[in-house]
């Protein structure tokens, strides 16, 4: 521990502690996010920091609160200043925001909140000298009695059989790298003798078992029980929240545009190659029959079917895209954006999902500097060719 951790007291009763780390303690050192988000928001309601309500449909919202600071006169822990910056990005200039667009994952910054939101609410826990992260207790003692045994062992075999002494030697090698890398997947948060001893007074007082949260309580005109109740979840897969329009509605997340290839210049060099290389086997079977009727058909043949492909696929398809118009604007609303890595053979690729105003967003690659410069929320214009399916420019919207 630091200097800051040892100035801190304790609280061996956890009715004084704040519910997430409550929650925390309880739920065996660990927090579903859902769980960890609407603790901390029940917390802030509390403080006049946020503002629970609920839609026309009945779905969760929050809402900035009247509060500039806890009107408790206290300072925000940490993790409550990670939460109120997550429900600020979500709100951008809205007036609310849905309990389920600040659980759905949306890209890149809803992970790195994520990882931060229950991280802090550990870092909490251990101020309090209530969890810490450690090895299970008598870890490595038992490790070093049973790796003297593989030692010990190995030696016996040594002295009394040398010939079976190899097998044995590299068999209590094994064991002991074993026994010195297996306590490393055990560690992990684990309650403190204190925050034990609270834990087990908690329960005996009535609270309730491990991972069971407090009896909920009223929050503004909400209950627990309303907050949790699936209008409040995260969205599946594939989906994401959009507020495009001035009201908050669920979008269905494209997949990538992609170039036109049969029905553009790759797709006619296809065509024409492979005309190319049946040719070249077909001509010499038509000169091996002597190029007679027979083997001039033959010869022919594969030149035939490939003009007819093109006159009858591959130019219509050509004449049909090349009707689209090659730019086409719209203003939409950033409600996804991730950055995938391509590792060592492949590119990396920087997504972004824009809600055009259909059921299916657009999904755009976009260079690295713009990717910096979007969040999801904002407002952008673009500008595409349907023609080509490409993205011709895309800004925010000022």
């Amino acid at each position: 521990m630091n200097g800051s951790e040892h100035a801190t007291v304790p609280l061996r009763r956890l009715e004084e502690l704040p519910r997430p780390v409550v929650a925390f303690l309880t739920g065996r050192c660990r927090i579903p996010l859902r769980r960890a988000l609407v603790t901390c928001l029940r917390d802030l309601d509390k403080e006049g920091m946020v503002r629970f309500g609920a839609d026309d449909g009945g779905m969760p919202v929050i809402s900035p609160g009247a509060a500039r600071g806890p009107w408790s006169g206290r300072s925000l822990l940490p993790y409550e200043e990670v939460a109120l910056e997550r429900v600020r990005a979500r709100l951008g200039q809205r007036p609310s925001v849905p309990l389920s667009a600040l659980l759905s994952d949306d890209g890149d910054d809803y992970k790195h909140w994520a990882k931060r939101q229950v991280n802090e609410i550990r870092l909490e826990a251990r101020r309090g000298g209530l969890a810490t992260r450690a090895f299970p207790a008598r870890t490595w003692p038992v490790a070093f009695s049973l790796i003297a045994m593989a030692i010990g062992a190995a030696i016996a075999v040594h002295v009394t059989d040398p010939k079976a002494a190899r097998g044995v030697t590299d068999a209590a090698v094994a064991v002991v790298l074993l026994l010195l890398c297996a306590p490393f997947f055990l560690f992990r948060w684990r309650l403190t003798a204190e925050g034990a001893a609270a834990v087990d007074s908690w329960r005996r007082d009535g609270q309730g078992m491990a991972g069971t949260p407090r009896v909920p309580g009223a929050v503004g005109q909400q209950t627990l029980w309303a907050l949790t109740t699936p209008s409040g979840a995260p969205l599946p897969p594939g989906h994401a929240w959009s507020s495009l329009g001035g009201q908050w509605h669920a979008v269905r997340l494209g997949l990538e545009l992609r170039r036109p290839y049969w029905s553009g210049l790759p797709g006619l060099r296809t065509l024409l190659s492979l005309t190319v290389m049946a040719s070249f086997f077909t001509v010499i079977i038509g000169v091996t029959q002597g190029l007679d009727a027979q083997g001039k058909l033959i010869a022919l043949a594969p030149a035939a079917l490939g003009a007819l492909a093109i006159l009858a696929f591959w130019l219509p398809a050509f004449g049909l895209r090349m009707g689209l118009p090659d730019n086409a604007a719209f203003t939409g609303e950033v409600v996804r954006q991730w950055h995938a890595d391509g590792g060592e053979y492949s590119p990396d690729h920087d997504w972004v999902c824009i809600d055009d105003g259909s059921p299916t967003t657009m999904r755009f690659d976009v260079p690295p500097g713009t990717y910096q410069q979007l969040s999801v929320g904002d407002l952008v214009h673009v500008s595409w060719s349907p023609r080509h399916r490409r993205l011709n420019h895309i800004q925010r919207a000022r």
